[in-house]
């Protein structure tokens, strides 16, 4: 049976400009074209999760504006549960500008607006539908997450955190997640390390258990892979090569797919060989959402590693 998940979090507007690099202060650039596509943290690994064959529904909170309504639109199209959506009249929806430079690097400010208004008196609904685990991240309420993951540990769910964006959040004030998932930037903001290798990963991802009493750490490391810890794990998941494009999204595609394959394989050191195939493939395209792979783009993609 597929992954039922539900997706507690961030949905936004991306406007990707593109240009050779980004300017320095007070320099002007010229830039190639840019863009509009749909975004947000918790949306793409929302997405990225159904392209990959879950069932997916979404608690989030968007304006009563036009991008609110195209985002609302996208996830209907794509097949996502859409019932517990909160529109806020006044509000506007989340939305990020995404520097893209020729070499791939990007940079992101990222405005959460309504995704700030997402409120936690309203989760006991959506957690009357039964799922196998919730996706989460912190572009919503601090006190959102705190009482989704108490309630999904209450019914014995399995959640699974993203810790970014990149900030020093209070982890010792959640309750134990299943997942902890920060990359290498989130992971140096929460514990002073950033994860290049091996041995510094391992050191972060002690530091990070000590803190939430997580189950499980795993550390997205970009083209090092990814790192496994907790129980029978400490390992590092080899990466896959690919040529980069963009890699906006390769993260939140990682978190929604390891979840969806965590379900349903049981086994983390699979999904998390899914879940690297996924954030890599993403990256060949340009673009959050519109890069992210289907169930059947990734199959055949590890099939090709063989």
């Amino acid at each position: 049976m597929s992954a039922r998940i539900l997706m507690v979090g961030s949905v936004m507007m991306d406007l990707i400009l593109r240009c050779e690099r980004a300017p320095k202060p007070s320099e002007s650039v010229l830039g190639h074209d840019y863009s509009n596509a749909p975004g947000g943290k918790g949306s793409n690994a929302a997405v990225a999760a159904r392209r990959a064959g879950a069932e997916v529904a979404c608690y989030s909170t968007v304006g009563k504006d036009a991008n609110g309504q195209y985002l609302l639109d996208k996830w209907k199209e794509a097949g996502i549960k859409t019932d517990y959506v909160i529109e806020r009249e006044g509000a506007n929806t989340g939305f990020v500008a995404i520097t893209l430079e020729d070499s791939g690097q990007n940079r992101l400010i990222i405005f959460p607006g309504a995704n700030m208004n997402t409120p936690p008196d309203q989760l006991e609904e959506a957690f009357r539908d039964p799922f196998d685990a919730v996706l989460l991240q912190f572009e919503i309420p601090f006190e959102t997450n705190r009482r989704a993951i108490e309630i999904a540990n209450e019914k014995g769910i399995i959640t699974v955190l993203d810790a970014g964006p990149a900030q020093k959040y209070d982890l010792e004030s959640l309750p134990p997640v299943t997942i902890l998932s920060p990359n290498e930037t989130e992971t140096e903001a929460l514990v002073g390390i950033y994860p290049k290798d091996h041995e510094s990963a391992r050191e972060a991802a002690k530091l990070l258990k000590e803190r939430n009493g997580a189950k499980y750490i795993v550390l997205k490391m970009g083209a090092n892979g990814s790192y496994l810890y907790g129980e029978e794990y400490d390992e590092i998941v080899p990466p896959f090569k690919i040529n980069a494009v963009d890699p906006t999204a390769a993260g939140d595609a990682f978190t929604g797919v390891l979840a969806k394959a965590f379900v349903e394989t049981k086994d983390l050191r699979e999904a998390a060989r899914v879940a690297n195939a996924a954030g890599a493939l993403t990256c060949t395209k340009l673009g959050a959402q519109p890069s992210l792979p289907t169930k059947e783009e990734i199959e055949a993609f590890l099939s090709a590693q063989k």
